[in-house]
Protein backbone atom coordinates (compact mmCIF):
# COMPACT_ATOMS: atom_id res chain seq x y z
CA UNK A 1 0.00 0.00 0.00
CA UNK A 2 3.15 2.20 0.11
CA UNK A 3 2.72 3.04 -3.26
CA UNK A 4 -0.41 3.98 -3.63
CA UNK A 5 -1.27 7.61 -3.20
CA UNK A 6 -3.36 8.43 -0.12
CA UNK A 7 -5.09 11.91 1.39
CA UNK A 8 -2.95 12.96 4.18
CA UNK A 9 -5.47 13.58 7.40
CA UNK A 10 -4.54 15.29 10.79
CA UNK A 11 -6.74 13.91 13.20
CA UNK A 12 -7.26 16.59 16.49
CA UNK A 13 -8.63 16.20 19.67
CA UNK A 14 -9.25 18.00 22.71
CA UNK A 15 -8.68 16.22 26.56
CA UNK A 16 -8.14 16.86 30.25
CA UNK A 17 -4.29 16.79 29.19
CA UNK A 18 -4.88 19.16 26.42
CA UNK A 19 -4.90 19.31 22.59
CA UNK A 20 -3.45 16.02 20.79
CA UNK A 21 -3.44 14.89 17.10
CA UNK A 22 -1.72 12.97 14.77
CA UNK A 23 -1.09 12.76 11.00
CA UNK A 24 -2.81 9.94 9.10
CA UNK A 25 -3.79 8.30 5.97
CA UNK A 26 -6.58 5.30 6.99
CA UNK A 27 -9.36 7.28 7.05
CA UNK A 28 -12.65 7.63 4.94
CA UNK A 29 -16.16 8.28 4.35
CA UNK A 30 -18.46 5.82 5.58
CA UNK A 31 -22.07 6.93 5.14
CA UNK A 32 -24.42 9.73 4.02
CA UNK A 33 -27.31 8.55 6.84
CA UNK A 34 -25.95 9.45 8.98
CA UNK A 35 -23.44 11.35 7.68
CA UNK A 36 -20.46 9.37 9.21
CA UNK A 37 -16.27 9.10 8.64
CA UNK A 38 -13.99 6.01 9.88
CA UNK A 39 -10.67 6.70 11.22
CA UNK A 40 -8.30 3.94 11.80
CA UNK A 41 -6.06 4.53 15.08
CA UNK A 42 -3.22 2.42 16.35
CA UNK A 43 -3.92 1.40 20.14
CA UNK A 44 -0.29 2.63 21.06
CA UNK A 45 -0.27 6.16 19.77
CA UNK A 46 -0.41 8.70 22.31
CA UNK A 47 -3.83 10.15 21.68
CA UNK A 48 -6.31 7.07 22.04
CA UNK A 49 -6.60 7.63 25.82
CA UNK A 50 -8.20 11.21 24.50
CA UNK A 51 -10.40 9.60 21.73
CA UNK A 52 -11.27 7.21 24.51
CA UNK A 53 -12.35 9.95 27.04
CA UNK A 54 -13.41 12.91 24.61
CA UNK A 55 -15.69 10.29 22.25
CA UNK A 56 -14.68 13.50 19.91
CA UNK A 57 -12.62 14.35 17.12
CA UNK A 58 -12.12 16.80 14.19
CA UNK A 59 -10.74 15.32 10.86
CA UNK A 60 -8.80 17.62 9.26
CA UNK A 61 -8.36 16.85 5.16
CA UNK A 62 -4.41 18.60 4.75
CA UNK A 63 -4.01 20.73 2.04
CA UNK A 64 -0.59 21.26 -0.04
CA UNK A 65 0.52 24.38 2.45
CA UNK A 66 0.12 21.45 5.30
CA UNK A 67 3.12 19.61 4.68
CA UNK A 68 5.19 20.76 7.56
CA UNK A 69 2.03 20.11 9.95
CA UNK A 70 1.86 16.61 8.53
CA UNK A 71 5.60 16.11 9.49
CA UNK A 72 5.10 17.43 12.88
CA UNK A 73 2.47 15.58 13.95
CA UNK A 74 3.67 12.10 12.17
CA UNK A 75 6.74 12.02 14.88
CA UNK A 76 6.93 11.81 18.34
CA UNK A 77 9.26 14.06 18.54
CA UNK A 78 8.09 17.29 19.79
CA UNK A 79 4.69 16.04 20.59
CA UNK A 80 4.36 19.40 23.32
CA UNK A 81 5.03 22.25 20.42
CA UNK A 82 2.77 20.54 17.34
CA UNK A 83 0.45 22.95 18.07
CA UNK A 84 3.00 25.71 17.79
CA UNK A 85 2.95 25.75 14.11
CA UNK A 86 -0.15 25.67 11.95
CA UNK A 87 -3.29 28.06 12.19
CA UNK A 88 -5.62 27.05 14.49
CA UNK A 89 -9.27 27.65 15.44
CA UNK A 90 -11.89 25.79 17.81
CA UNK A 91 -14.61 23.86 15.92
CA UNK A 92 -17.31 22.63 18.47
CA UNK A 93 -14.82 22.93 21.37
CA UNK A 94 -11.57 21.25 19.36
CA UNK A 95 -8.80 22.29 17.88
CA UNK A 96 -8.81 22.26 14.21
CA UNK A 97 -6.44 23.82 11.01
CA UNK A 98 -7.57 26.67 9.59
CA UNK A 99 -5.62 26.03 6.12
CA UNK A 100 -6.64 22.48 5.51
CA UNK A 101 -9.45 21.57 2.67
CA UNK A 102 -12.00 20.56 5.38
CA UNK A 103 -12.37 19.83 9.02
CA UNK A 104 -15.10 18.07 10.17
CA UNK A 105 -16.00 17.34 13.32
CA UNK A 106 -17.35 13.88 14.76
CA UNK A 107 -18.63 12.35 17.86
CA UNK A 108 -17.17 8.97 18.27
CA UNK A 109 -19.87 6.35 17.28
CA UNK A 110 -18.92 2.88 17.82
CA UNK A 111 -14.91 1.44 17.78
CA UNK A 112 -13.75 -2.14 17.36
CA UNK A 113 -10.33 -3.54 17.16
CA UNK A 114 -8.21 -5.12 14.74
CA UNK A 115 -5.10 -6.19 14.54
CA UNK A 116 -2.61 -3.22 16.19
CA UNK A 117 -5.52 -0.52 15.51
CA UNK A 118 -8.85 0.36 16.77
CA UNK A 119 -11.62 1.78 13.91
CA UNK A 120 -13.94 4.38 14.76
CA UNK A 121 -16.72 5.44 13.35
CA UNK A 122 -17.63 9.35 13.29
CA UNK A 123 -20.84 11.09 13.32
CA UNK A 124 -20.39 13.99 11.56
CA UNK A 125 -21.39 17.23 13.59
CA UNK A 126 -19.92 20.25 11.78
CA UNK A 127 -18.16 20.63 8.60
CA UNK A 128 -16.19 23.12 7.24
CA UNK A 129 -14.88 23.20 3.55
CA UNK A 130 -12.37 25.26 2.28
CA UNK A 131 -12.87 25.62 -1.31
CA UNK A 132 -9.96 26.47 -3.67
CA UNK A 133 -7.02 24.58 -2.03
CA UNK A 134 -5.15 22.04 -3.55
CA UNK A 135 -4.45 18.58 -2.06
CA UNK A 136 -1.90 16.86 -0.18
CA UNK A 137 -0.87 13.05 -0.59
CA UNK A 138 1.44 10.63 0.53
CA UNK A 139 3.22 8.25 -1.71
CA UNK A 140 6.27 6.18 -1.64
CA UNK A 141 7.49 8.07 1.43
CA UNK A 142 7.25 11.87 0.71
CA UNK A 143 4.02 14.44 0.02
CA UNK A 144 3.20 15.37 -3.08
CA UNK A 145 0.30 17.06 -4.60
CA UNK A 146 -1.78 15.95 -8.18
CA UNK A 147 -0.66 17.48 -11.45
CA UNK A 148 -3.18 18.53 -14.34
CA UNK A 149 -2.44 16.80 -17.29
Amino acid sequence: MRSVASAVYLITSRGDEGDVGMTATAACSLSFDPMSVLICVNRSASIMRTLETSQRFVLNILSSADAGVATAFGSPAGRADRFAGGDWYDLDGMPALKTSLSSISCDIASGMDFGTHRIFAGTVRHVDNRPGLSELLYCNGSFRGLSAE
